[in-house]
């Protein structure tokens, strides 16, 4: 059976637990079959607003080299999202992110960051 990790910030815990059956469902008819269909299309509905409203606010937080914002409220709002669909996103995990970041350090500064690292 599968695992999944559950963190609370909030709490300062973390667990991991055995996922529900429902969770490691990998088709849309077992799903409708599990949760019934009106269940099923509420649940994506709900997740592509998430999806949809995360692109609108990356577009709303983007500055440029001045610190000042990139697209218009008016731009963002006028803009014709009728044909918008989700793309996968592919998580990084901390150590993939990490590397990224460091990488993108001038030499000096990642030598730097490292150090510290070491001589904790």
């Amino acid at each position: 059976m599968s695992q999944i990790k559950v963190v609370s910030n909030a709490a300062k815990r973390e667990i991991t637990i055995d996922e529900p059956k429902v969770l490691t469902m990998t088709s849309v008819s077992d799903l409708v079959e599990a949760l019934g269909e009106d269940l099923v299309v509420q649940q994506v509905k709900a997740q592509l607003k998430v999806s949809f409203r995360a692109v609108i606010r990356r577009r709303l937080e983007e500055v440029d080299d001045n610190n000042d914002f990139v697209h218009a409220d008016e731009a963002i709002i006028n803009d014709d999202y009728s044909d918008w669909k989700p793309s996968l996103r592919v998580t990084k995990t901390p150590e993939e992110r990490a590397k990224e970041a460091l990488g993108n350090l001038p030499p000096e500064v990642r030598e730097a960051v490292l150090a510290q690292f070491q001589n904790a």
